[in-house]
């Protein structure tokens, strides 16, 4: 047996289920007290997961192991191949929530087995992660997920992305999830479908969601692979529309942005139009050109967040991977009379980026500059009205969940405080606010854990955080200055 490769971006979804004990097998849930035993067929075709900080095992289990032994029906290899390696499940180390002194403190488990959502038994979901969220403008929070498990029974129920609809506006006690767009009952459905395309595409994730003029858009990053801890590779971000609140989607193939690695084809489809300015000779004002373009190449452009802030959504873009600095972009939502309309966001010529040289928007996002440095990942950025100022959430290279604060979104961006350290909480990452929670003292906001593979609430006093004037210097981790100090922890059991 060859020597397992180490764990990469994300844990394994298939890691879930290639657990084994006999010759069957099936995905399960998290334990804290035992490797789990296998009671049912194993998950024919379920790939690599979005899971963790520490990343896929990208060849672990869907590369060369899972694979050979799935194919061939040789359990038992997998099971072999799985002795001594990191992931907490197989070495009897389950996820916890920690009770934590100071600025955050864990709220509940949105999902999982033991969520009071009862995820698995409403949704089929015993791991996901990410929780990404926001208004849908008619009085629900949505929430997107990422590579998503269930029990595997039957056929495989791996799905890329799942959407939960959420009018919980009391989260103290923790984030109540109403519904989701359904496969069948008691399976919540995949509402951006991956190609399935070997080699070409392994999943698609969301990175952001807005609601403009009454339509839900997501963006997602097509991944061709996890690679080492903290790179992956795309083919391209695109985005998603739903005109039903969520439950159904169609993707835009011309808002693609692709990358230099891109391995999917690029066809008519995904060509837009778009208005330019040619210079004409003797003459002082350009003529106007309408052109059909291939979707430009836009490596540092594959993950995203949004805010509104008055006529414009603003688009804050980083790339794939967790080594990249945050640039940003606009488009026009509101009209003359400050209506929304949704028609430029879809048109990828209608966007400009901010040039921080110049002091200026422009078209061309190769000249778009940095406003938040490296690295950064797993970003949401919004207006809090308690603070009076944007904030931007994300794990940085330390895997500390920090936030980051700005009077423009353009900046100048504050330096960084930890929310919440890895020291607390190991295996962090992504923190996606809570759209309601940004006019009190208390923010809430999402995060995962690739041991415990699901989402958390977690709360923040921002009365702990910086205020006054913005300074570039970060701050100390308070979990080793002493502030943050961790009370008691409470087991996340398995099935």
């Amino acid at each position: 047996m060859p020597a397992m490769p180490r764990l990469v971006r994300r844990a394994s979804s298939l890691a879930l289920a290639a657990v084994t004990a006999t010759a069957a097998l099936t995905v399960v849930s998290i334990s804290t007290d035992s490797v789990p035993t296998a009671h049912a067929s194993p998950c024919q075709g379920l790939g690599d997961g979005s899971v963790g900080t520490m990343g896929t095992p990208g060849e672990l289990v869907m590369g060369g192991v899972y694979r050979a032994a799935s194919q061939a029906g040789i359990l038992n290899n997998v099971a072999d191949a799985l002795v001594g390696n990191s992931i907490p499940w197989f070495n009897n180390l389950g996820g916890h929530m920690p009770k934590l002194t100071g600025r955050t403190d864990s709220v509940a488990l949105v999902t999982g087995r033991t969520s009071p959502n009862k995820t698995a038994d409403r949704f089929g979901i015993t791991g996901t992660d990410l929780g990404i969220m926001w208004d849908n403008g008619n009085g629900e929070v949505l929430m997107a997920v990422g590579d998503t498990m269930g029990n595997c029974i039957g056929d495989s129920q791996w799905r890329s992305n799942v959407l939960f609809r959420s009018k919980d506006g009391i989260l103290e006690d923790g984030m109540n999830l109403d519904n989701a767009p359904m496969e069948s009952p008691g399976l919540a459905k995949s509402i951006i479908p991956r190609s399935g395309i070997p080699g070409a595409e392994r999943t698609v994730i969301p990175t952001a969601g807005i609601s403009v003029a009454g339509k839900q858009y997501l963006r997602y990053m097509s991944v061709i692979d996890w690679g080492q801890p903290g790179h992956w590779e795309t083919n391209y971000s695109s985005l998603a529309v739903s005109g039903d609140n969520g439950e159904n989607w169609n993707q835009l193939p011309w808002t693609w942005r692709v990358t230099g690695q891109n391995r999917l084809p690029v066809g008519p489809a995904n060509f837009f139009q778009h208005d330019v300015e040619v210079p004409q000779p003797g003459q002082d004002a350009p003529r106007k050109e309408r052109r059909n373009d291939p979707p430009p190449r836009m490596d540092n452009g594959q993950m995203s967040a949004f805010v509104k802030d008055g006529d414009f959504a603003y688009e804050f873009l980083t790339p794939s991977g967790r080594q990249g600095d945050a640039r940003v972009g606009r488009v026009r939502i509101r009209n003359e009379q400050g209506q929304e309309y949704w028609q430029d966001f879809e048109n990828p010529g209608a966007y400009e980026y901010w040039d921080a040289g110049k002091r200026e928007w422009t078209g061309d996002f190769n000249r778009a500059t940095p406003v938040i440095p490296a690295p950064v990942s797993e970003l949401s950025v919004a207006y809090n009205e308690y603070l009076g100022r944007y904030i931007a959430l994300y794990t940085n290279g330390d895997n500390n969940i920090v936030m980051r604060q700005a009077d423009s979104p353009v900046g100048p961006w504050s330096g960084e405080d930890v929310l919440l350290s890895s020291k607390s909480l190991p295996s962090i990452y992504g923190a996606y606010v809570h759209p309601w929670s940004l006019n009190g003292r208390d923010m809430y906001f999402t995060v995962s854990t690739w041991d415990a593979y699901n989402v958390f609430l977690m709360k923040t006093n921002l009365d702990y955080v910086r205020r006054g004037e913005i300074t570039p210097e970060n701050r100390p981790d308070p979990a080793t200055t002493g502030e943050v100090q961790e009370l008691s922890r409470t087991p996340i059991p398995g099935f």
